[in-house]
């Protein structure tokens, strides 16, 4: 926590000291506005405080006397007499010190101790205390920040006043990692793996002891009690009877059954990496939770991570955990993605956001896997609550292929050293196990399924056939002979010129019934049509859905007949999941087509081009064979592509402990997005909310939130044309589409209308 703001509140200060505090040898953390300082926080009282709380943390993975030392030194240089000169100063005190003026650095202190005390021992806590405030450093200077090796040669403030007793190395116990000595670059890694773990540890302990002394509102507001895992377990199973009771029994009911049988029987074996691989509509989102809940009770862990690779359906996960669990309050899911509706937040769940302090947390792959690889406090912070957690990565083969060897690097590390179980679900082949063709694979992965082939066999709802290569005019054709389908295109260029051509044709009735999804209609937008699209649905009305690929993971439709472009085996799977989801038919149809004109690139192109390469030499296109020769195709053969930006090599000997904590971070990035938000004048509430940005005061939280639900991304390239003609800029952050012709009650945004030309293949 960065010291008091030295801003004075608008009484008149308290008389000047007749004492420096160098000669009262006592010793502050923290101030208090107005207070005089035998009310401040006194700095060995903060520094036990923090102390404790970071050996609670670190007890999770076996660290807890790392986790206490590092607390008790990380402010070690508050025990200069320039820093607390400064505090004195800031708050309208007498110093007596007149030399010393101006912000003191106090983090370096504890760092260049650790080193002197530990040895290279040291250098592990060197890196955390440096970064409390600031970020772990890299070892070496970069950009012009200062590295660790440069910190530790400042020269700064003497702390010789502090107490010997708090400055006496500790006897530390050796992490315990399962360290391969034979394997210098993995044993880097998990040294430095460890190394951030800590900095988890003692950011959160650093930022709750001081929240606790200079807020303590806010930490009443988070101390609370949630349910047990035991109660949650037993609110699952009464929620999961429930729907049984209300279900059709076919060979789907049958089949969902056994799978949640499967996980319920599974949840005894040892902690560990796990596969789950049940086909679209098999019920695995509250089968894997069932297998977590009895899981973490089994072996004492404390809380369930689901990582989704999708924003667009983490909400609907969390609504579903949600009604399962509904006597405990909405606080015992915690939902962290940007796309937060704060009519859905509480005061308690906007704090938890910061530490992950809930038993059941949803996020994405990108907050899971950037924070695991971040520098940052922020993203750091609660990396600690990861321990002794049931990680559910859903569909993990959407994991990027340039990415893949530090993601994988890092999970194998959780399971090994930090009591974690990882479950891989996926709907189609366990894609990122280590095989004789993919040397890089996680090991030792037990199937939750006993038999996935038999079970895909079982499950199979639909036909896949193909229909070759069609030019929009032959689609369009096919889809006239249905009143009620899901066409899936890979653009949203593509996606909105389609619906135009089919729409035209209809009569005003026909009409009513025909939709269009992509991502550029806004959150809200989309989240209304897919209401009516299930309404439609439901009620047995034509309904003609005309989509991006944005529909093919968490949003439960169930269409007699789905048209899918060419795209990556595991993504018409996802698009099958969509078609006879209940098995209310004998077989359902998927049509499978080239568009003739669409010209794809990179990822699209790849995955493409690899299911196109094995179509002839299979009848059954997601067959589990099928399967496992396009991921050969598209991911295990370009293992020597799977650190295409060398994270791994930026940790380097496990003796000298070369870290570029920074560097990572900023390599690191799943998402490379190149799009600015802008936010929409979509219904009502859009437009309020425009007319709120619009006021001379910038909106509080609640509007920020409220709106992401209004943002639609654009290409940079188009936005800096769009800027002061069609987008206007208010508090220097909030783009506003000003030009609402723009946007259309179909389609969303409508580039065209502007007279902005993107290429197709840019429009994803």
């Amino acid at each position: 926590m960065s010291p008091p703001n030295p801003i004075r509140p608008p009484t008149e200060p308290p008389a000047p000291t007749t004492a420096a505090p160098i000669n009262a040898r006592t010793f502050y953390a923290h101030t208090l506005p107005g207070a005089r300082p035998e009310n401040w926080e006194r700095l060995e009282e903060h520094l036990e405080n923090v102390a404790r709380l970071a050996q609670g943390f670190a007890n999770a993975w076996d660290a807890g006397d790392w986790g206490y030392i590092i607390g008790l030194w990380h402010d070690l240089g508050k025990f200069s007499a320039e820093f607390q000169a400064y505090l004195y100063r800031a708050n309208g005190f007498e110093a007596h010190l007149e030399e010393f003026t101006g912000r003191v650095d106090h983090s370096t202190a504890g760092a260049q101790h650790a080193v002197n005390a530990l040895a290279n021992v040291g250098r592990i806590l060197a890196y955390c205390i440096a970064g409390h405030h600031a970020g772990l450093p890299d070892t070496a200077a970069v950009a012009g920040q200062s590295g660790l090796d440069q910190r530790l040669k400042k020269v700064i403030p003497q702390i010789a006043a502090a107490p010997p007793e708090i400055l006496a190395p500790p006897a530390l116990s050796p992490p315990r990692l399962t360290l391969d000595h034979g394997d210098a670059k993995r044993g880097a890694f998990q040294l430095a793996l460890f190394c951030r773990m800590l900095f988890s540890c003692l950011v959160d302990a650093d930022f709750l002891a001081t929240e606790s002394f200079l807020s303590p509102d806010k930490t009443a507001t988070r101390s609370r009690a949630f349910a047990t895992l035991a109660e949650l377990q037993e609110a699952l199973d009464d929620h999961l009877a429930q729907l049984a009771a209300g279900v059709e029994r076919n060979h789907v009911y049958e089949c969902r059954q056994e799978i949640l049988a499967a996980c319920r029987a599974a949840a005894t074996s040892a902690p560990g990496l796990f596969s789950l691989t049940v086909p679209t509509g098999g019920g695995k989102t509250l089968a894997s939770l069932a297998f977590a809940i009895l899981h973490a009770q089994q072996h004492g862990f404390e809380r369930i991570i689901f990582a989704i690779p999708f924003t667009s359906i983490i909400e609907q996960t969390a609504q579903v955990f949600r009604a399962v669990f509904k006597t405990f309050g909405d606080d015992v899911v915690l939902e962290h993605h940007c796309n937060l509706d704060p009519e859905q937040e509480t005061p308690y769940s906007r704090l938890a956001k910061e530490n992950w302090d809930a038993p059941v947390v949803v996020t994405t792959n990108v907050q899971f896997f950037e924070s695991l690889f971040a520098a940052g406090t922020s993203r750091c912070r609660k990396l600690h609550r990861i321990a002794r957690s049931v990680v559910i990565l859903d569909e993990a083969q959407t994991l990027p292929v340039e990415l893949l060897r530090p993601c994988l690097a890092v999970l194998r590390e959780l399971a090994a050293d930090y009591h974690c179980s990882i479950i891989l679900c996926t709907a189609t082949q366990p894609a990122i196990t280590r095989r004789n063709n993919f040397p890089i694979g996680l090991e030792s992965v037990r199937e939750i399924i006993p038999e996935p082939r038999q079970l895909y066999a079982r499950m199979n709802r639909v036909r896949v056939q193909h229909l070759g290569k069609l030019g929009d005019d032959e689609l369009l054709q096919h889809l006239r002979r249905h009143d009620r389908f899901l066409c899936i295109v890979n653009t949203r260029g593509h996606a909105a010129r389609l619906f135009c051509g089919l729409y035209e044709t209809l009569s005003s009735r026909e009409q009513n019934g025909t939709f269009h999804l992509s991502t550029l209609m806004c959150g809200q937008h989309r989240s209304k049509v897919i209401r009516t699209i299930r309404k439609q649905l439901t009620d047995g009305k034509p309904c003609r859905v005309i989509s991006t690929q944005l529909v093919e993971a968490g949003v439960d439709l169930d269409f007699p007949v789905v048209f899918r472009a060419l795209a990556g085996v595991d993504s018409i799977a996802q698009a099958a999941g969509r078609c006879n989801r209940e098995g209310k038919q004998a077989s359902g149809d998927v049509y499978v087509f080239e568009p003739r004109d669409i010209r794809l690139r990179g990822f699209l192109a790849a995955t493409a081009n690899s299911t196109a390469e094995l179509m002839p030499d299979f009848d059954d296109l997601l067959s589990l064979d099928a399967v496992e020769r396009y991921f050969q195709l598209h991911y295990w053969k370009h293992a020597d592509r799977c650190d295409s930006k060398a994270i791994m090599d930026l940790f380097q000997s496990p003796q000298k402990m070369l870290f570029q904590f920074r560097t990572a971070e900023r390599q690191f990035r799943m998402i490379d997005d190149a799009s600015q938000p802008v936010i929409v004048p979509w219904g009502k509430d859009g437009k309020r909310l425009i007319r709120e940005i619009r006021q001379d005061e910038p909106p509080d939280w609640r509007i920020k939130r409220k709106l992401q639900r209004y943002v639609v991304p654009v290409y940079e390239q188009f936005y800096r044309q769009m800027l002061g003609s069609d987008v206007a800029v208010y508090h220097d952050c909030y783009a506003v589409l000003t030009n609402e012709a723009m946007y259309d009650e179909k389609l969303g945004l409508c580039l065209d209308r502007a007279g902005y030309r993107e290429p197709e293949s840019l429009i994803v």
